[in-house]
């Protein structure tokens, strides 16, 4: 990529530059031409630039829609949405508590109940007792009993704590999907970083190759020594083993990309880093989720004390009963039976005095939860001014040490040049020139691993602006 780079910038310009003597000998004409022919070169770089950026975004977002859609922590998220919902609508209908028990039952009486009553109504001496069987044998009874609550202002105070709760599924769910993004982001990005090194590393391995090719000619021709050939083998090896870690390396951070994203058919990263062009300016960090979560939970405190209020106050009921009785001594509804009906309807009002301690206690808890929530928004909303303004600095840094690598990078690749340069002359030492060229090797790494943490720095600010 770095040759590529060079040839649509300097080499470009120096292809398709007009030469000194057509501009001297054609005035104006050579002067125009060239001012047209830089601008095109710089609408053909910038054009270059945007499309890679375009299509890294492009493809960090369909990895985004791809865990959207398969990502199972994130269909929990919905499922645990979706059941807040649900929780919401039935809240409406438990205001009222409505209920409506029905219950049957058959009994036959084994041994009924005796009752004694005084037997001079049956004619008997006073003072004597005469002994009676009261009550039927088989007894069937079913009964309905329709009932729910006029005023419940406990229940009532549930219904908003239940939208709250609503809420505040939704906000979790974007919660989880900013931390499956912000994975993704660091996997796809370590990704880009190792490309970019492995091409860097390609090239070296080619350079180091035809240094051991100078170095094995030169020994046959008696002007080296074994130990050189071995030095320059040694450079080899050591390139070929950091290309095959590297490998290594990118397919472990593919394998994360498929575990995050739940997609096992997951193709080739193909977005590149244009290690000399960065974008000079960045979205200004500005998060709020984590403070909406906070404060969301500040109003459900507030909610559940003034529920908490709210369950010590009195409940009217309407309360009814309906019961239709059959009883007989010969069997369940047998010949003769005799079917009774009867019900009721009416209010009821109940109030547990304020001598409860199990609700005492769960005011007094609630109220505690309350200030621990109020200081929790204070705490969270400076924490997120930090994280904004750390993301903002962790960008400057990045893009301040990308210039200054590149810069390096540049220097050493000139100095690498003229020691080759050298070495094919025999002025300089192997040694020097492998330093020279490790040197080199490093600083073109650490410029593709800062070119793509100011990448990676960009999308984290992006990913958080956006929850």
């Amino acid at each position: 990529m770095t040759k590529l780079l060079d040839m649509q910038g300097r080499d470009y310009l120096h292809v398709f530059a007009p030469s000194p003597l057509v501009v001297r000998h054609s005035g104006r004409v050579g002067v125009r031409l060239r001012n047209k022919m830089k601008k095109l070169t710089l609408l053909f770089c910038f054009s270059w630039i945007f499309a890679s950026a375009f299509a890294q975004q492009s493809e960090l977002d369909e990895l985004f829609q791809a865990a959207l859609n398969q990502n199972r922590s994130l269909k929990n998220s919905t499922l645990q949405r979706d059941l807040a919902r649900v929780t919401t609508k039935i809240a409406g209908l438990n205001a009222f508590t409505p209920r409506i028990p029905v219950s049957y039952q058959a009994l036959d009486n084994v041994a009924l109940q005796k009752t004694y009553v005084p037997g001079v109504i049956f004619g008997q001496p006073e003072g004597t007792f005469k002994e009676l069987v009261m009550g039927q044998k088989y007894v069937a009874t079913f009964n309905i009993s329709p009932q729910f609550d006029i005023l419940n202002f406990g229940n009532q105070a549930q219904k908003k704590a239940a939208v709250l709760n609503e809420q505040s599924a939704n906000l979790n769910e974007r919660q989880a999907q900013r931390d499956i993004y912000l994975q993704i982001n660091s996997a796809y990005h370590n990704i880009l970083s190792f490309n970019a090194q492995k091409v860097v590393l390609d090239e070296n391995l080619k350079t180091a190759t035809k240094i051991t090719e100078v170095i094995k000619n030169r020994q046959q021709e008696g002007v080296a020594r074994n130990q050189e050939v071995n030095e320059a083998e040694v450079n080899v090896i050591t390139i070929q083993d950091k290309i095959f870690q590297l490998n290594q390396n990118i397919q472990l951070q593919y394998e994360m990309l498929k575990v995050l994203t739940g997609t096992e058919n997951l193709e080739s990263i193909k977005a590149q880093i244009d290690l000399q062009n960065m974008p000079t300016e960045s979205q200004k960090a500005s998060s709020s989720l984590d403070f909406s979560l906070a404060e969301l939970r500040r109003k459900t405190a507030v909610q559940d004390v003034f529920s908490a209020k709210r369950d010590q106050w009195p409940v009217l009921s309407f309360v009814s009963s309906f019961n239709w009785q059959n009883l007989n001594n010969s069997f369940f509804y047998g010949s003769g039976s005799n079917p009774i009906y009867f019900a009721y309807m009416g209010l009821k009002l109940s109030w547990d005095l304020p001598t409860n301690v199990q609700k005492i206690s769960n005011l007094k808890n609630r109220e505690i939860q309350l200030k621990i929530a109020e200081n929790t928004v204070k705490q969270v909303e400076e924490q997120q001014y930090l994280a904004d303004t750390q993301r903002d600095i962790e960008w400057v840094k990045a893009k301040g040490q990308w210039e200054a690598l590149k810069k390096i990078e540049t220097l050493r690749k000139d100095t690498f040049a003229k020691n080759f340069a050298q070495f094919e002359e025999e002025i300089l030492s192997l040694d020097k020139l492998l330093i020279s060229q490790n040197d080199l090797l490093l600083s073109q790494l650490n410029l593709a691993s800062a070119a793509a943490t100011v990448k990676y720095n960009a999308q984290v600010i992006r990913i958080n602006n956006l929850y």
